[in-house]
């Protein structure tokens, strides 16, 4: 082979990188438009969720103090709202007596103890 035509070759091939590399810049820039519009659009869904959040909270905060008649299409809707509220307080409930149970429990033992401070290990064993 002639270099000229070594040469040739070379050439064709970085121009051939050059043109794989652009393509390669322009999927690149493309996708990350993409992922930020896809980022810009849960955000603005996330914000209309919360908005939506607000206005039934607010809504269902006029109707519980008889501020605002819901129609009866909303029946439903209020009825999971309101069941879902009882089973949060019963939730709380539950948990506040278990807090309370151990209260309890901690109070009895730091009796039993008459001032000792209890260690996790087991007492000696008693001779026969």
């Amino acid at each position: 082979m002639k270099q000229s035509e070594v040469m040739r070759q070379i050439q064709q091939a970085f121009q051939s990188a050059q043109a794989q590399l652009a393509q390669l810049r322009e999927a690149v820039t493309h996708t990350a438009e993409l992922a930020r519009l896809n980022s810009q659009g849960n955000y603005l869904q996330m914000e209309k969720d919360k908005a939506f959040r607000e206005l039934g909270e607010a809504v269902w905060r006029l109707a519980q103090k008889g501020k605002l008649e819901l129609p009866a299409s909303l029946a439903a809707q209020a009825k999971a709202v309101q069941a879902a509220e009882q089973r949060a307080v019963a939730h709380a409930a539950e948990i506040t007596d278990i807090l309370q149970e151990g209260e309890a429990v901690a109070a009895r033992l730091k009796g039993k103890n008459d001032g000792r401070t209890q260690t996790p290990l087991a007492s000696r064993p008693r001779k026969k």
